[in-house]
Parts: structure tokens; sequence; C-alpha cells
């Protein structure tokens, strides 16, 4: 029966970051219907907002309650003073020095998500384990539910359950996600984080794009095919993109917290996911961020393996981890490795990034209509002209031209200092990528995810209609350091201006 729950607490989650708008108009049509009938609940919810509301009883927790429980840990039920609201608290190991937080995702089953954690943790650290307001066994309250929120939340608990050694957070999915805007909000708070799976961090059109995209460079299909499917993949690709820049219902809540606390304050699954698509994480700065260790299942198809390596890339201390043959929950489905690596994490010591070596090769790369259509390793010139499944794995090259084409990018530098590059008609998705010098695109496409521009400005401009869609982008040059999230359209403009 937990399997079942936590498989459809998988699913939920997907859908709901998938659907957000068309479940906002269905969640703003229903209320038009029912807010003229439900005049005593209206009055419940105002009550709530103008503060008129009493303080929330603390219930004890009950037998039932715990029954999912061991026995031998530490539980209660406590007001949190940042929203004055109940929150359950779990605690084992109480004995070791260094704590060990633990931030559950979406889905009804909370903190029981670590319960096939705790024991193995418990043996070296002090955990604490705790259901976020709405969640589990901690009572709802109407706020948003958001990154922001929650952080203060996390605060309070820290400062209130550790002990005097270490402290070292580990979030979950949506869980995580919060985790990484607590440990950039509150600098010096933690000394190592771990995050699993994180969900909700790539801009919500990146995500929507990559869960619905077939991966054609592994399908078992003539090129001839798969030629037609990335084609067709591109359209559905630029369709998405429109509707990135269009009308947002979600920016209704965000603009009118009053709205949002009257509809779905108290629906929690869908209060918290809206919440965390409205957070935009490429702003957030990374730098203060402690030592990292990212943990991913190899097949989430919740959060996309694409976020990790974007995190890894802006994260100053990290380090990857691959689950392969997990998906979006590995300390349920591969529970004795996930906590090897869990351990092994909190254990270890992250080392800087290698520089990449010197470059020094005078190799050409060309492709025409994909008669090479995988990259890799040092090149001087790569030319790209009509080739849909094009593919640079850690490429390091200093000129490039690209004609309608498609390109997948990662892990790679393209560009030097003081030249620039030309796209025309042409499709790029890059992650975890750097660009020196200049990009100037002509009626073309970028989706990028942890890419770095290095230059003087402006480092991107276009010539003609161009669409951007970027998550956890910067722009570095000699005078400023910008951090960028979003969708952008650009005509004969640079990206600079446009921000």
């Amino acid at each position: 029966m937990a399997k079942c729950r936590n498989r459809q607490g998988a699913v939920l989650q997907r859908q709901l970051f998938q659907l957000g708008r068309l479940l906002v108009c269905c969640v703003l049509a229903i209320t038009c219907v029912i807010l003229p009938v439900q005049a005593n609940w209206l009055s419940d919810i105002h009550r709530s907002i103008s503060g008129d509301e009493k303080a929330p009883s603390l219930k004890p927790l009950s037998p039932a309650e715990l029954a999912d429980y061991p026995a031998d840990y530490t539980y209660e039920r406590v007001i949190a003073p940042s929203h004055q609201v109940p929150v359950f608290v779990l605690q084992a190991g109480l004995e070791h020095r260094d704590t060990v937080v633990l931030i559950h995702g979406l889905g009804d089953l909370a903190s029981k998500d670590w319960l096939t954690v705790i024991p193995t943790l418990a043996k070296q650290y002090h955990v604490v384990a705790i259901d976020l307001p709405g969640f589990g066994l901690s009572q709802g309250a109407v706020f948003t539910y958001s990154p922001q929120q929650y952080a203060k939340v996390i605060d309070w608990v820290i400062t209130q359950y550790r002990h005097d050694g270490q402290v070292n957070l580990v979030g979950h999915s949506m869980g995580a996600a919060i985790s990484v805007f607590y440990a950039s909000q509150y600098p010096g708070r933690i000394q190592q984080l771990v995050l699993v799976d994180a969900a909700g961090i790539l801009d919500r059109t990146a995500y929507i794009k990559r869960i619905s995209t077939r991966d054609n460079d592994q399908a078992d299909l003539p090129q001839r095919v798969r030629r037609v499917l990335a084609r067709v993949d591109n359209l559905a690709d630029k369709i998405l993109e429109k509707s990135g820049t269009g009308f947002d219902p979600t920016r209704i809540f965000s603009g009118d917290s009053s709205l949002r606390n009257m509809t779905i304050g108290e629906q929690t699954n869908v209060n918290a996911a809206l919440a965390l698509m409205e957070q935009n994480f490429s702003v957030l700065s990374y730098q203060a961020v402690p030592p990292t260790h990212i943990i991913w299942g190899g097949q989430d198809n919740v959060a996309p393996l694409r976020t990790a390596y974007a995190l890894q890339h802006v994260l100053p201390l990290s380090q990857l981890h691959v689950i392969n043959d997990a998906g979006h929950v590995p300390m349920k489905s591969h529970p004795h490795e996930f906590n090897q690596l869990l351990l092994a994490s909190l254990n270890a010591t992250i080392e800087p990034r290698q520089a990449r070596p010197q470059h020094n090769s005078e190799r050409m790369g060309r492709c025409f209509q994909d008669d090479q259509s995988h990259f890799s390793g040092q090149y001087q010139q790569i030319i790209l002209n009509d080739c849909k499944l094009a593919r640079f794995d850690n490429v390091d090259v200093k000129h490039l031209s690209i004609t309608d084409s498609i390109v997948t990018v990662s892990a790679s530098r393209i560009g030097t200092a003081n030249h620039s590059m030309q796209i025309t008609r042409s499709v790029i998705n890059a992650t975890d990528t750097e660009i020196l010098g200049q990009m100037q695109s002509d009626r073309s496409r970028f989706d990028f995810a942890g890419v770095t521009f290095y230059g003087e400005s402006p480092v991107f401009v276009s010539q003609a209609s161009t669409r951007l869609v970027l998550s956890l982008t910067r722009i570095i040059t000699p005078t400023q350091s910008t951090r960028l999230g979003g969708s952008y359209v650009l005509a004969e403009q640079s990206l600079e201006s446009a921000l």
C-alpha cells in the first residue's frame, strides 16, 4: 500500500508541473461557481488572511498517527513561530553530535519517505525529519507554501533541534529545491547540502519541453526517420516556447496572495506545486551555498537529469552521483545503494572541478545532413549545415558556425575571447556549458540550462527573431555579473538590452 501511495505521489508531482496552467484555469473557473454559495467558508478564509483567526490548537499525536513509525524514535508536534503552525518533528540518533535534517517532497507520505534512510543515518548522526506545514502530520495553515516561507520553518527547526556538531541538510524533490533555496538565503547555517532529484529548478518551459521529448539519439531507428522525428519534436518545442512568453494564469496568484489563499490556500499539493513553479531559482546567489552532493535517479521522469548537470554548473563546490536504474525516488527503489551513497557523501570532501586543459588542437569538424552527428574533444572549428541530430559532448571549440541545424550541447566550452560565432535558422539546447566571445543569432532558438557567457558586453546579439529559454544562466563581463532565468523574445537587439 505504501509503495502504491508513493507512486501516486510521484505521478501527482509530474502532473502538477506539466499541467500547471490548465489546473489554475480550472481552479479559477470552479472558484467563480462555488464562492457565492460557500459564504461561511469565504468568511473563514477572510478571517485567516486578516489575522482574526485564533492561534491553532496543538493536538497531541495519537497512536494511530504514529502507527507506521518505529517505536524507538522520538516524536512531537510543536508550533513553528514563523507561521504559528503545528509542525511534526521526528528525531533519531540523539546520542550523536552531528545533525542531519531531512526535507521531503510533494505527496501524502511526507517524512515517511525517509523511513528507509533514517535507520542507516541514525547509526552515525542525530537525525531530524519533519513534515512541512500542510503535509503529513503537520497541520495546514493559510499561507503560500513557497520555498521562501518553508525556508523560515527549516531555519527554526535547525536552530531549535541541532546538536553542537555540524549540520547537514538533505532534501528530496520539492524538498531539495527548498533546501537549495534555504542554503542560498541563510549562508553559514549548514555545513553540507545533499540534493536528491530536485524538482522545480528549471524554467517551467524548459521543464515541460524536456519531459515531453523522446531521445532520438538513442532510438533504434534509421537516421532518416530520426531526422523526421527531430523536426516533429522541434515543432512541438516551438509551440511550447511561444506559450512560455504568453499569458500565464499562475501569475494571477503571484500578484494577489488573498486570491491564492481564498482559492487554493488549504490544498497543500496544489499550493506548494504552484509556489514552486513561481520561484525563479536562476536568480539565486549560489556562491554562498556550502559543498553540495547531488544524487539523482538516471531514469527520473519527474525531475530530468538535465537539472542535475545545470545545478552542478552553478554550484561552486558540487559533485554529482547518478543511480542509473533509479527513478524519482531512489531511496525507495534502491535503498541499499542510496544509503551507501548518502553516507559516503556526508563523509566526503568535495574538490573543485578541474580546469579544462589548454586548447592546442587544429582539428576541424564538419557536418552536412548528419554525415557526422557526434562531436567530442578539442576542435579549432566546427561547421554544421542541415544537421538535425548533432550532439556536442565535452567539446572545446574555438570557432563555430551553425546553419539550419538542431544541436544538443553538454559539458562543453564554445568560442574564444574577442571573436563571434554565427547561429542561423537553428536550434541550440545547451547544458553545463561555457560560451566565450559573442554569439550572434539569426532566426534561431536557444534553450540554455546551466550556461555561462564570458566576454565583453554584449555577449549575445539577435540579428532577427530570436527566442531564448534560460535556466540557471549567467552573463559575466569585466564590469558586471548577471543571473538570468525565464523566456525571452528578441528582435534586432542584444540579450543585455532586453533585461
